[in-house]
């Protein structure tokens, strides 16, 4: 599910960055750790590639946290190969919902390391540190954005979103940090409920609209395809289904489903 509660930047990679009043969440309405698979297709296409994720609850250095771990396999926008990923991303879980760290490693599908990032999250000063390294160019980068307080990290957004106020009328405004990486202001507007059959079961959820934010870019947002989130009315609002782009601009349209999901005390 990181991938697929990462959902890897979505349509936000094509959003012109800019400034809102922060909004935050708070963490999401589950005390329980859980499991389960995720498998992500062309839309209308066959199969890309498939995931195993947890979600849990712990304590680290005496403060709540949520731990994201994920393992996954097949083809992935930007690699042109099947590659394998492991993903594990924790955030904060006090009062506010908030990223505390990522580290990624992609391989090929034989072992061999392509690429390993850490983004390091420290909303004391208001700034992330991103450390990325390419192991096919032998390149190293290290660089620093400032962030907004209200800012969610594409790694565990499908987790993150499980506290929206799905039952208020207007839009939840938050900033986005995108795997490219870039900070975008986006908005998630609920559309509704849909009656959703997905591998895992079928389920009444709430549709949810990822939206840009206004700006320049705004003359052609028709452009811009819709992505949909997908989660249960029934707390403790699983996400179940998302349909957009898969990592950005160029790269194609994707559904990923919940195919499995356990939950453990």
């Amino acid at each position: 599910m990181v991938r697929s509660i990462k959902l890897a930047g979505f349509a936000i990679l094509l959003l012109k960055p800019l400034s809102s009043p922060a909004e935050n969440l708070k963490p999401p309405p589950s005390a329980s750790s859980e499991r389960g698979t995720t498998t992500a297709s062309l839309k209308g296409g066959p199969l890309r590639w498939k995931n195993e994720w947890t979600m849990s609850p712990q304590i680290l250095r005496g403060q709540p946290i949520v731990r994201f771990t994920e393992k996954g396999s097949g083809r992935y926008s930007p690699f042109d190969r099947e590659v394998r990923w492991n993903i594990e991303t924790i955030w904060s879980a006090g009062e506010l919902f908030r990223p505390l760290s990522t580290e990624r490693t992609v391989t090929d599908m034989a072992g061999r390391p392509l690429v390993k990032e850490r983004k390091s999250f420290n909303f004391d000063i208001g700034s992330v540190d991103i450390e990325r390294e390419d192991m096919g160019s032998g390149s190293k980068t290290r660089r620093s954005l400032k962030i907004p307080s209200d800012t969610l990290a594409a790694d565990g957004i499908a987790g993150a979103l499980r506290s929206l106020p799905f039952e208020r009328s207007r839009p939840v405004d938050l900033h986005l940090l995108s795997n490219e990486p870039r900070l975008y202001e986006i908005s998630f507007e609920v559309r509704g409920r849909e009656r959703v059959r997905v591998p895992a079961g079928e389920f009444e959820c709430y549709k949810v609209e990822l939206v840009p934010g206004l700006g320049v870019l705004n003359l052609f947002r028709f452009a811009i395809p819709k992505a949909y989130f997908w989660f249960t009315v029934d707390p403790p609002h699983y996400w179940v289904r998302y349909e957009g782009l898969e990592n950005g601009r160029g790269t194609p349209q994707v559904v990923m489903e919940l195919t499995t999901l356990e939950r453990s005390n």
